[in-house]
């Protein structure tokens, strides 16, 4: 019985200890079919590329301000889309990300990018430019 009891302690204690957080990861194509890009600016540096096989990136870099000794926060995100006439709805792949810092409805016009819950966002590729986080990210 003692060593049913070692050998029971010894799983959970060795499962607990390998179970960090996964992410989902997606292979991200290779040709894109469209992208956005923020313009100079002294916020972020922003894009948002879609690719033909369905999949997206999200990178962000914050510019700190001159007189801060504040750290760029810096993220790229992934995941997948699919299609509503130009409407994109993207799904973030991970779960710990909130896309409603980054796509705040205060800051977006509803023309251009709708946040449907804090892992999935739509957004109007149709748009020759869309706002993310209060910054202007033109079409290429």
């Amino acid at each position: 019985m003692h060593k049913i009891i070692t050998i029971v302690l010894l799983a959970v204690l060795v499962t607990s200890c390998g179970s960090k957080r996964k992410v989902a990861k997606v292979k991200l194509g290779t040709e894109q079919t469209v992208a956005f890009k923020s313009l100079g600016n002294g916020v972020a540096a922003i894009s948002l590329i879609l690719f033909k096989n369905n999949t997206f990136q999200l990178n962000f870099k914050s510019i700190p301000q001159p007189e801060s000794n504040d750290k760029p926060i810096v993220r790229s995100e992934e995941g997948t889309y699919n299609g509503e006439g130009n409407w994109k709805t993207l799904q973030f792949l991970n779960n710990g990300f909130d896309a409603t810092a980054l796509f705040d409805a205060q800051y977006n016009n509803p023309e251009e990018v709708e946040l449907v819950n804090e892992n999935t966002v739509k957004v109007n590729t149709a748009q020759q430019a869309i706002t993310i986080w209060g910054v202007l990210c033109e079409r290429e």
